[in-house]
C-alpha cells in the first residue's frame, strides 16, 4: 500500500474501483460454517456514498424471522486505492478494517481485532459488471481457526 501525507490526500471520487460501487445494492447473503454447510440465508440492502471525501456505508439486513439489522460504516482514505473503514457500533467498533483496490474490479478487505491485531476476516468484492458484484468472505477466530465464510451476490438497484 502506498500511503500519502494528510495534506496530499487522495480523493475517493478518483478511486478506480470504489467510485464504481457508489449507489444502492441489494443482495442475498449465504453464511457457511467451517465445513461449508449453510447456516443461514438473508437479504440485504447496502447503500454506499462518498460524502466529504469519506466512504459512508449503511447495510440493512432482513431475516426470515422478521428481524432487521442495520450497520453503519465510515471510511477515510488510507493511501492510494486504500480506505480505512470503522464503525461505532458493536461488534465492528472492535475491529480495524482496511479495504484496498486491486486491478480494475477487485476490492479486498482485511479485518483485524483492534486490541490484539489478530486477523479475523478477509473479504473480496469482485465487480462483475456495472450492476453486479460477487462477494466472498472468510472468518477466523482469535486463535486463527477458520470459522466459516459467506457468499454474497448483489445487484445495483439505485
Amino acid at each position: 500500500m502506498n500511503t500519502t501525507e494528510p495534506g496530499d490526500r487522495e480523493h475517493l471520487e478518483n478511486f478506480k474501483i470504489f467510485s464504481k460501487h457508489v449507489g444502492v445494492w441489494e443482495g442475498i447473503w449465504v453464511r457457511l460454517d467451517a465445513n461449508a454447510k449453510e447456516i443461514e440465508q438473508f437479504t440485504g440492502v447496502v447503500t454506499k456514498k462518498i460524502v466529504d471525501n469519506q466512504w459512508v456505508q449503511t447495510n440493512t439486513y432482513q431475516f426470515a424471522d422478521g428481524r432487521s439489522v442495520t450497520q453503519n460504516f465510515v471510511g477515510v482514505v488510507a493511501g492510494k486505492g486504500a480506505i480505512k473503514i470503522e464503525s461505532s457500533e458493536p461488534p465492528f467498533c472492535n475491529y480495524t478494517t482496511l479495504a484496498e483496490e486491486y486491478g480494475t474490479n477487485l476490492i479486498i478487505f482485511r479485518i483485524w481485532d483492534k486490541a490484539t491485531g489478530v486477523l479475523l476476516g478477509v473479504e473480496t468484492i469482485n465487480l462483475i459488471n456495472d450492476n453486479t458484484c460477487i462477494r466472498t468472505s472468510q472468518g477466523f477466530s482469535a486463535e486463527g481457526k477458520f470459522r466459516g465464510g459467506m457468499m454474497i451476490t448483489e445487484r445495483r438497484i439505485g
